[in-house]
């Protein structure tokens, strides 16, 4: 079924396509008319712990030099950053000189050509430190347009009371998830979390589902569809399933990468990321998670997804140059930065020095279990265009809301990709 959000989406990245992002806010001066002040606009996507450290960043780079002002702006845990805020923003030529944007979307904005090219800024010899994976997502037609600074994994989040007051085990196959999940759904309680809202994020959780079996979205060479196989059709029967018996609910009362829902007794279980561990440090102390790897079919692998929020200039802002040092001074620079960033948002940096450097602490609690058990699992989220992550979407709604069986949904989703493929 049609989303109005997919419909808004692919509406806003034919409007970038042709009249792309001038920056609306950059200046020359600042609040105080000093003509020699550069002005630029920074816009995230946060929770409120994240936030407070990005306006860190941006008061030190602020206090540290004269020539450029960095005004921050975040817009909270809300997919209307990703879908409407930031597409719109570039459509009236309001863009920020500086947004995050997630991998998702990262080929939307390459399209539209509202990302500058950040290869010449990079720190010499700095590229050499980054991991492959995470510079080659960023990489479009040769051109690296923009900065990873983290890597983001995904594991099954379980309410360990929950699990041992109905005596369920802990599950490590999909037939023990779903069981786990028909013993634990009451009329108050959610078996499972999954994300619902047409978007990334949608396709981001369900990706290892599918590629535990060996699924792919596109041949080899990306010119053709490969939805219409077996192993996507189980998978979305899989995910499916979980909807259509009520298991994990239509509506949630948090959002649906909020580890709230499983501390709050909301949910028993949840796919979520490393993110979370931050949210259960700061807000839930006293509740005990477990965390395992995502459960795996019959003759499948572990697998799961390395997504992460980067760093991009919009190309039509008076002061690339000035944008980019931002970023670089503060991601690919010194490695403090990077580390506390990483440390207080639970992800993986995506610099080795980094890594190295924060190693004591990537093997405590429940990070313990994503570098041990789940980070050589990963592999770097896909890019595909706005038209194709909605075709999925759309194709995952349908087997969740439609009553479309998987079958059904992946020779639609796969006609629908490759008619996007052969409009190029």
């Amino acid at each position: 079924m049609k989303s109005w959000k997919s419909v808004m989406t692919v509406f806003f990245v034919f409007v970038l396509a042709f009249i792309g992002g001038c920056s609306g806010s950059s200046g020359e001066s600042d609040s105080s008319g000093d003509p020699e002040v550069v002005t630029l606009n920074f816009w995230d996507f946060q929770y409120d712990i994240h936030q407070e450290l990005f306006q860190e960043l941006v008061d030190e780079y602020n206090s540290i030099q004269d020539d450029v002002k960095i005004e921050y702006a975040s817009f909270g845990n809300s997919t209307d950053y990703s879908n409407t805020k930031l597409p719109v923003a570039f459509a009236n030529k309001e863009g920020p000189d500086i947004f995050m944007t997630s991998a998702g979307d990262f080929k939307k904005y390459a399209d539209a050509g509202v990302m500058a090219d950040l290869s010449p800024y990079f720190p010499e010899g700095v590229l050499k430190d980054f991991l492959p994976s995470t510079i080659d997502a960023v990489t479009y037609k040769e051109k690296i347009l923009a900065l990873p600074f983290e890597m983001e994994l995904l594991g099954l989040y379980y309410n360990k009371q929950m699990l041992e007051d109905k005596n369920v085990k802990v599950p490590e196959t999909w037939d023990e998830l779903l069981d786990a999940a028909r013993k634990l759904s009451t009329d108050k309680v959610a078996g499972l979390v999954l994300p619902t809202d047409i978007g990334p994020y949608l396709n981001f959780i369900w990706y290892p589902f599918q590629l535990q079996q060996g699924g792919s979205i596109l041949n080899e060479d990306g010119t053709k569809s490969a939805f219409n196989s077996p192993e996507n059709v189980k998978a979305l029967d899989y995910w499916g399933t979980f909807f259509q018996e009520g298991l994990a609910p239509s509506k949630l009362q948090y959002g649906a990468g909020d580890i709230d829902n499983i501390a709050t007794g909301s949910a028993a279980m949840q796919i979520s990321g490393t993110w979370a561990i931050a949210t259960l440090d700061d807000k839930f102390k006293d509740f005990e998670a477990g965390l395992v790897p995502i459960p795996i079919p019959d003759n499948g692998k572990h697998a799961s997804v390395a997504g992460g929020w980067k760093l991009a200039v919009n190309s039509n802002s008076e002061h690339v140059e000035e944008a980019a040092d931002f970023i670089m001074w503060a991601f690919a620079e010194d490695t403090s930065r990077p580390l506390k960033w990483a440390k207080a948002k639970s992800a993986y940096p995506a610099r080795k020095s980094v890594i190295e450097e924060g190693q004591e602490y990537y093997k405590t609690g429940l990070r313990k279990i994503f570098t041990e058990e789940i980070y050589d699992s990963a592999t770097p989220e896909p890019q595909y265009s706005a038209e194709v992550v909605n075709a999925i979407g759309e194709g995952l709604q349908s087997v969740m809301f439609g009553d479309m069986s998987g079958e059904e949904a992946a020779e639609t989703v796969h006609e629908k990709i490759q008619s996007v493929l052969d409009s190029k």
